[in-house]
């Protein structure tokens, strides 16, 4: 009797460097594709930060127009505000400024925490529940960019900030961390720093209008923003009084 052995064939083959080429450009586009988003995300958190910003400061000059007193300031803030009758919707001193350092931390007992529930209880703004917990979106607002918002007056005197770049006058500081500014407790980096400046002022972290904290010294390099270095973490002071 005669045996027959019958092999088949395998097709062993592999991708040829063709396909693999494509499968390389499709992986690549596909990169390039999520990188670009989250640029384009980016950009549009800080010019919404931009527009965010720019909001506070109408909403304090309107609070000025209306009730002769400046918001967080104003010392009949209960008797003249809806809903405003207890703490973090305080009456301030009255002495036409905020009573804190520029980069101070706001509390529900001071002119800071005092100046977001005055905006709120007269409806100019909102997008934070004004309450007195101590955190951002609560007390005061969050940054669509991250971080949150507190407000100063620099001839109060200033933490993390230096005295003599900032005009007198109040500066709302963008930072990243309920506390007193200090090095590390900011949320842009220099990058993000420079480019509101460039937005808002003349792009200059020591001069103007947008003042970078000197507290992290690797924020800034001598009247420029370190924008080659994207690990650190900035706070800015950005001026509401003209």
């Amino acid at each position: 009797m005669e045996t027959y052995v019958h092999e088949s064939a395998q097709n062993d083959k592999g991708f040829t460097l063709v396909e693999l080429a494509v499968v390389m450009i499709i992986i690549g586009l596909l990169i390039g594709g999520i990188l670009k988003g989250q640029e384009m995300i980016a950009n549009a958190q800080l010019t919404s930060t931009v527009a965010q910003t720019k909001s506070y400061i109408a909403a304090t000059n309107t609070f000025k127009d209306q009730y002769d007193a400046f918001p967080g300031d104003m010392s009949t803030a209960q008797a003249r505000l809806a809903n405003c009758t207890a703490n973090p919707c305080g009456n301030g001193n009255g002495d036409s400024r905020i009573g804190a350092n520029v980069g101070a931390v706001a509390t529900a007992a001071n002119e800071v925490g005092f100046y977001f529930s005055h905006l709120l209880h007269s409806e100019l703004v909102s997008g934070y529940t004004g309450t007195a917990t101590t955190s951002f979106g609560e007390l005061v607002p969050t940054a669509d960019v991250g971080g949150g918002y507190f407000i100063g007056h620099s001839s109060t005197g200033v933490t993390g900030f230096t005295a003599a770049e900032l005009r007198p006058g109040h500066y709302l500081v963008l930072t990243g961390q309920f506390a007193a500014v200090a090095s590390g407790t900011g949320m842009l980096t220099p990058s993000q720093a420079a480019r509101i400046d460039r937005k808002m002022d003349d792009g200059t972290p020591a001069s103007g209008s947008v003042i970078s904290e000197t507290a992290n010294a690797n924020c800034r390099q001598a009247a420029a923003y370190n924008e080659d270095d994207e690990t650190q973490l900035c706070n800015i002071a950005i001026r509401v009084d003209g």
